[in-house]
Order: structure tokens, then C-alpha cells, then sequence
């Protein structure tokens, strides 16, 4: 008997879709965080006193807080 707790893996690499939706609904969770802070991050930085050293191409606010989730709840599924 299979409960809910104990996942089946027949070794083919394909994962169970309830460990998919977990690491979807965490991805959406860490990317609404990442994006908060994103902003925060550059809009302190408009309003900082020094300006910055070297100008450089960064990343959207999206893309950046994108990598950032996925790398972040990437993590949690280590263990």
C-alpha cells in the first residue's frame, strides 16, 4: 500500500506530480519574495548616496527574481 507520504520511484527519473506542484506553488511563493525584494533592493539604490562604481548590464527585476527562486527552492528538495 502507497500512502501519500511514501512515493513510488521506478527509477525512470520521472518524479510524482505532487512533487511537481509542491516545487511549483514554492517557486511562486520564493518569486513573489524575490521580486519584492528586487525592487526594494534597486529602488535603495537610486537613493543611495554614492553612486555605483562600475556600470554594468544587469538582469530585469522578473529575470533576476526568477533565478533567484528557482535557486532558492531548489535547495529544499536536497534532502
Amino acid at each position: 500500500m502507497i500512502t501519500r507520504t511514501q512515493r513510488r520511484c521506478d527509477g525512470s527519473g520521472l518524479t510524482d506530480p505532487w512533487d511537481r506542484l509542491e516545487y511549483k506553488a514554492l517557486v511562486a511563493l520564493a518569486f513573489f519574495l524575490c521580486v519584492g525584494a528586487g525592487i526594494a533592493k534597486r529602488t535603495l539604490r537610486l537613493f543611495a548616496s554614492r553612486p555605483a562604481s562600475t556600470p554594468h548590464l544587469r538582469e530585469g527585476v522578473f529575470a533576476e527574481a526568477r533565478s533567484a527562486a528557482h535557486a532558492a527552492v531548489g535547495y529544499a528538495f536536497i534532502a
